[in-house]
């Protein structure tokens, strides 16, 4: 149960940097007179953007995994192989499409005159957003294992789950 409070820790770190990352941007956007998208308590859960979330929670699971339970054990592995599934999806699967539905939207508006409803976009990650959750997922795993020490923390909320 602590390495899921280390993951969710990982996530909602990933998803504010976002948050932060877009109100920057709508800021100086403001500042120079350009159209700004504003910023919401609804973006803390979109998809996509810099850094990938999805990556900062799967690399804190496998920092976890592999401090606890040793960078050559059997279940490192599974965390890895799941981790690098997570990532390779985001890149050459998630990408690609968010791309294509672009195009399509953009299609369809001309054809049917911004009559039809847009595809919704399924948010891909470029190299750099998967590096920057890789980075966040990383630091807060060691942070949390080496730092805190989460393991060593009695916590009875988690006892008593565990106990369950």
């Amino acid at each position: 149960m602590r390495i899921f409070l280390v993951c969710l820790t990982a996530w909602f770190i990933a998803q504010l940097i976002k948050v932060i990352i877009n109100f920057t941007k709508y800021i100086i956007d403001k500042k120079k007179g350009r159209k700004a998208k504003k910023v919401t308590l609804e973006t803390l859960f979109k998809l996509g953007g810099m850094p990938s979330s999805h990556t900062a929670t799967v690399i804190a699971l496998c920092g976890c995994v592999g401090l606890h339970s040793g960078f050559d054990s059997d279940i490192f592995a599974v965390a890895g192989v799941f981790a690098f599934i997570t990532m390779f999806d985001a890149f050459k699967v998630r990408l690609p499409i968010s791309r294509l539905t672009d195009a399509f939207n953009r299609i369809q508006a001309k054809v049917c005159n911004n009559e039809a409803e847009d595809v919704k976009k399924v948010e891909g990650h470029t190299i750099p957003e998967i590096i920057g959750g890789f980075i966040v997922g990383l630091s807060v795993a060691l942070f949390m294992v080496k730092v805190v020490h989460i393991y060593d923390i009695d916590i009875p909320f988690l006892n008593y789950l565990g106990s369950l």
